[in-house]
């Protein structure tokens, strides 16, 4: 009875680890006091389009990088100026590029999985009229279902990553690690992501939700090659699991450095370089302002925009992956890391 038990908890958990890590997305020194805000920020009282939009922008700490000096010009930013700003071309009303914050939450959530997708059947093509009459009922409440799932596992999993730094006043300051054992400072790490989003208020005055149209998050994570999950207690525990069969042990396990991941950028927006402006936004930050000079992030290989996106901006392969018996295909993942000078 006790090894059928202990066996269906090695599923149970099996599954919800690969759900946790399949809505993480693969694509992404002591600090200096200047990475804080240059001027006090009150929370909900913004300059910006409008008073609903509750991030902080990152204008407000624009003497802590160089990304948003105007000396590093329009080009390197790509199509977000030096007031961090992207311009839509089909209105006069600007996007903010700008920290998440605990209110953002649910529609930032919200945003990641309808923009990643969530369903667990399509039907197919080859069903006639009457077939899809019949199952398509079905399928929908299991799709919904699952949408449902997908978005209380993502907001779980993104307000424990950044329950440090919304508790302590949000700013773009790494995680202290001063003075912590090599446990306490992954486990220290793993509160304190750095989350950006480029939105604006709705502009439906009576809908009080932003308009979300990319995202990117920046943390500390070890360089063992391990594919982050969404909640990161699991980490913990895949990594116990790891070191019992001899992984990550001798590779960079204790070597914290930042990692970028979940760059997402909504489907109306993709091909305005997006995407390459926030790389790079990031990189700016772990550069000037965290103080790393290596930053890492794993992509699949099958995403060809994706994968030419981080090679022509300098990141190459580390050439080794992680790779437990039961992480499926995690070996077709790169692990990829940019030197940055």
């Amino acid at each position: 009875m006790s090894s059928r038990i202990n066996h269906r908890k090695l599923v149970f958990f099996l599954l919800l680890a690969q759900l946790s890590r399949a809505f993480v997305t693969i694509n992404v020194v002591r600090p200096s006091p200047t990475c804080r805000p240059t001027s006090d920020v009150t929370r909900r009282s913004r300059t910006s389009t409008n008073d609903r939009l509750y991030v902080i922008p990152l204008s407000k700490f624009s003497d802590s990088m160089s990304f948003l000096s105007k000396e590093v010009g329009d080009e390197y930013r790509c199509c977000i100026d030096s007031n961090g700003r992207f311009w839509n071309n089909d209105d006069d009303r600007y996007y903010e590029l700008g920290i998440v914050e605990e209110q953002d939450l649910p529609q930032l959530c919200k945003f990641v999985v309808a923009t990643f997708g969530a369903d667990a059947i399509s039907l197919s093509t080859n069903m006639n009229n009457l077939e899809r009459m019949l199952l398509n009922p079905a399928a929908e409440f299991l799709n919904g279902y699952s949408n449902l799932v997908a978005f209380a596992e993502v907001y779980s999993g993104t307000r424990q990553r950044i329950l440090d730094r919304i508790q302590h006043n949000n700013n773009i300051l790494p995680p202290s690690l001063d003075g912590l054992s090599p446990q306490e400072k992954i486990t220290k790490a793993e509160r304190d992501s750095l989350i950006l989003i480029l939105s604006r208020p709705n502009a439906d005055a009576s809908n009080q939700e932003l308009d979300i149209i990319a995202t990117i998050e920046l943390r500390l994570q070890p360089c063992d090659a391990k594919i982050p999950f969404s909640i990161p207690w699991l980490d913990r525990v895949e990594r116990r699991m790891g070191t019992m069969i001899g992984l990550g042990a001798d590779r960079g396990a204790s070597d914290l450095q930042p990692y970028l991941s979940n760059l997402c950028v909504s489907d109306k927006y993709r091909g305005q370089k997006i995407g390459r402006a926030l790389v790079r936004c990031v990189e700016n930050i772990t550069r000037t302002c965290w103080k790393y000079n290596r930053i890492y992030l794993h992509v699949d290989e099958d995403n060809i925009a994706a994968l030419k996106l981080y090679q022509s901006e300098g990141y190459r392969d580390v050439g080794h992956r992680w790779n437990p018996f039961w992480s499926g295909r995690a070996a077709d993942i790169g692990y990829f890391v940019k030197t940055l000078t």
